[in-house]
């Protein structure tokens, strides 16, 4: 009876742990998304280049011109965002709203070419995988 209780505390304080540590990279990752709010297209292109080079093995010709794609999304992040907060209080119209999404799907399908031509064929299989994984997490997540 005695190793019945002894593994069923050990088991309940694995899981409050373990219940702990989620909690904890949560608080700890949107700390961090708030320190980059603040960070420029350069700095977000930087870092965003250099997460990509990580997982592929880019070369020096190949991070430079990752880098230019890296700064150009930013650089128009910003400034979707900050057409957002100047229309806040207007409300989109049908037809404004399918033609800003018709935009923002024609510049991905315009970003995914570049990214062909720039990356070897196992490098741009990787990255499409990696990018396929990230869409379904935030899916999940919403």
């Amino acid at each position: 009876m005695k190793k019945i209780v002894l593994i069923a505390i050990a088991l309940i304080s694995i899981s409050v742990s373990a219940q702990h540590e989620k909690t904890h990279r949560k608080e700890h990752k949107k700390e961090m998304v708030e320190k980059m709010k603040d960070w420029t297209p350069e700095q977000k292109a930087e870092v965003a280049t250099k997460k990509m080079t990580l997982a592929l093995d880019l070369n020096e010709a190949q991070q430079k011109q990752v880098y230019a794609i890296h700064l150009e999304t930013a650089k128009d992040r910003l400034k979707m965002k900050d057409n957002k907060e100047k229309n806040a209080n207007e409300a989109l119209s049908p037809d404004e709203l399918f033609e800003l999404k018709k935009a923002r799907m024609e510049k991905k399908i315009e970003t995914k070419a570049q990214f062909k031509a720039i990356l070897t064929a196992e490098q741009y299989k990787k990255w499409e995988k990696k990018s396929h994984r990230k869409k379904e997490a935030r899916s999940k997540k919403n």
